[in-house]
């Protein structure tokens, strides 16, 4: 939790103030918005924005790859039902970045992180034909659990409203996503 709280610190930081010029110490750090409308997201939605974002970008690639190839049905049909959330969470997280005015930068783009499917994971997944249910559980398995600590890391920390509810809402679909993928076996 701690470095997940110190990853969503650091991916804020992108907006430091230039040497000489020190940013005020007091209170959030404020990433002002495009276009000067006054409009502005701190340092932690924001970072936490375009990680979901970026995470669940990648996530909907293995989804998708899992509701066309998987042989199990029921495995096939939570992939589609993941894919669509993940889709709805980048929607309403882009929607919140739209409102301050803020263009989305994919500051994760290529990086290797926990439970954030690569795209070297995706290739190998799907040339992966006898195992390909095996490893598409695995590696949801993974996006699910890390996700779901990214998510209840925002919950706590993101002070904007709108993206706080999308975080509480994460935390309780990755816990039901989990228990289904558990029940598929």
């Amino acid at each position: 939790m701690v470095l997940l709280t110190a990853l969503l610190a650091a991916c804020g930081q992108r907006d430091a103030a230039p040497a000489g010029n020190p940013a005020p110490q007091a209170g959030p750090q404020v990433v002002a918005s495009n276009g000067g409308s006054g409009s502005a997201l701190d340092a932690t939605t924001l970072a936490f924005a375009e990680l979901v974002i970026s995470t669940d970008g990648q996530a909907v690639k293995l989804l998708d790859l899992g509701a066309e190839r998987a042989t199990a049905p029921g495995l096939r049909s939570l992939a589609g039902a993941l894919a669509a959330v993940r889709r709805t969470e980048m929607a309403q997280l882009q929607g919140v970045l739209d409102a301050a005015g803020v263009t989305y930068v994919d500051n994760h783009a290529g990086h290797d992180m926990p439970g954030m499917p690569t795209e070297v994971e995706l290739v190998a997944l799907s040339k992966a034909a006898p195992d390909f249910d095996a490893e598409f559980t695995r590696l949801t398995r993974a996006h699910l659990t890390e996700s779901a600590t990214v998510a209840e890391s925002g919950a706590k920390s993101v002070p904007h409203a709108e993206t706080k509810a999308v975080a509480a809402a994460m935390v309780e679909e990755r816990e039901s996503a989990l228990r289904s993928l558990d029940a598929l076996g």
